[in-house]
């Protein structure tokens, strides 16, 4: 019974360093998918909780980075592919002092471009070009050959680019293509 202790104990330790480590960045992409600070906190704490119960079937054939970031993928997806955006009038925003309405207005419909690609486009651009991924990480994410990988990416720029042509013709001279 105390070897079984020990066991469990050593499991705890190693997982909480596991979450202290990589909570930021886990975070950070579930805050890019959602924009909202709340739901990226439960998606963060719900990789970290699917994480601690499947660990005894890590089978640590990645890194143990990738399989929580493939975990987060996968929910972020989930996430997007039943997002519901809320209505929320006007007079209920804040305005911070800082604000410079040309750069939010790009933000934002740079935002509103990335949110018509599909979820798994998004997560490439967004891994790739936002978090600053290498080509090799994300395929180790995905378990996808590196040409996949970068075919992908230049499919989901290019039908970024489509978007903006046609939707938002405005960001063409703001935005950087890469």
């Amino acid at each position: 019974m105390s070897r079984e202790k020990n066991s469990d104990t050593q499991k705890a330790l190693f997982f909480e360093e596991v979450v202290k480590k990589y909570e930021r960045r886990l975070y950070s992409l579930a805050y890019r998918f959602t924009e909202n600070h709340e739901r990226a906190e439960e998606l963060s704490q719900e990789v970290f909780l699917k994480a601690y119960l499947a660990l005894p079937n890590f089978r640590h054939e990645s890194q143990i980075f990738t399989w929580l970031y493939r975990i987060m993928v996968n929910l972020c997806i989930d996430e997007a592919r039943k997002k519901k955006i809320p209505h929320v009038p006007l007079e209920e925003l804040s305005i911070p002092d800082n604000f410079d309405p040309s750069r939010q207005e790009t933000v934002m419909l740079v935002r509103e471009a990335l949110n018509k690609l599909s979820p798994v486009q998004r997560a490439y651009i967004v891994m790739h070009d936002l978090e600053g991924f290498s080509y090799k990480e994300i395929a180790q994410v995905f378990k996808c050959p590196l040409g996949t990988v970068m075919s992908r990416i230049s499919a989901a720029r290019e039908k970024l680019k489509k978007i903006i042509e046609k939707e938002y013709p405005e960001l063409l001279e703001k935005v950087e293509w890469k």
